[in-house]
């Protein structure tokens, strides 16, 4: 299957990047959207998505013949429109008890642990999500990490994109930035802010695909077969190692 890479005007960011099935006009097309979330989903220089899920998303719509269209959009909206819409999907989308029964699921597309970082010059000791009351905490708006912080009665000073907190921390308007493990790093080092030093962990996820619940199950399951059978066979782990190799994260 080919996919052809295009931009179109986005309302919200500005621009969205749509990765497009030959004949992504005849019915029957998933939509599938995605968010900035790398070394998951993200955009490349060049207006490419890329990434350890949006390449495992093409390496099963190739091996499957199921037609798709892939766009990148804030993940509010990206998440609104699986939840609203016949035929789509949104990833890479944390699978929590609270979505469990919103969704039908194909994955996991990649494990993601949460930690609590803070810059590597500052003096910020703590060792647990109980700590942090008396320090100020950043997050991403409606993302999995700052809901979980938030539900254990600790106020998150959320914004609208993760990389935002990223400049926050370096500006001393956040302590502590709660993130994905290898999500905050990478954007720490976008922006030039220096190392990240991790306080802890507190949760191991993974994440996945979900999609509307009048989604087609048997391309669900074709999907998810063949995921089972990339996972089994070497060619999964093969695409994780070669994203984290190619952008400096294999360490991290």
């Amino acid at each position: 299957m080919r996919f052809i890479s295009r931009r179109v005007v986005g309302c919200v960011q500005g621009l969205a990047v749509a990765v497009l099935a030959a004949a992504s006009a005849q019915a029957g097309t998933l939509n599938l959207t995605t968010e900035s979330y790398p070394p998951f989903n993200f955009e490349t220089p060049d207006g490419e998505l890329d990434g350890i899920s949006v390449r495992v998303m093409h390496q099963l719509l190739e091996e499957t013949g199921i037609e798709a269209e892939i766009r990148l959009l804030p993940w509010s909206r990206a998440y609104a429109e699986a939840r609203s819409n016949p035929d789509t999907c949104v990833f890479s989308t944390t699978r929590t008890p609270e979505r469990e029964d919103l969704f039908e699921w194909v994955g996991p597309l990649v494990d993601n642990q949460w930690h609590a970082f803070a810059l590597g010059s500052s003096d910020v000791q703590v060792q647990s999500l109980d700590d942090l009351h008396d320090y100020r905490v950043g997050g991403y708006r409606d993302d999995a990490v700052a809901l979980y912080v938030e539900s254990h009665g600790i106020e998150v000073d959320t914004a609208p994109n993760d990389r935002l907190n990223a400049r926050k921390l370096a500006a001393d308007r956040i302590d502590v930035w709660v993130s994905g493990e290898h999500l905050a790093p990478w954007y720490a080092r976008l922006e030039g802010i220096g190392e990240l030093r991790s306080l802890f962990a507190f949760n191991d996820t993974v994440m996945s695909l979900a999609c509307h619940p009048d989604t087609d199950r048997d391309r669900l399951d074709r999907l998810q077969a063949t995921l089972d059978a990339m996972r089994e066979d070497g060619r999964y782990a093969a695409i994780v190692s070669d994203v984290l190799d190619q952008n400096g994260d294999a360490d991290d």
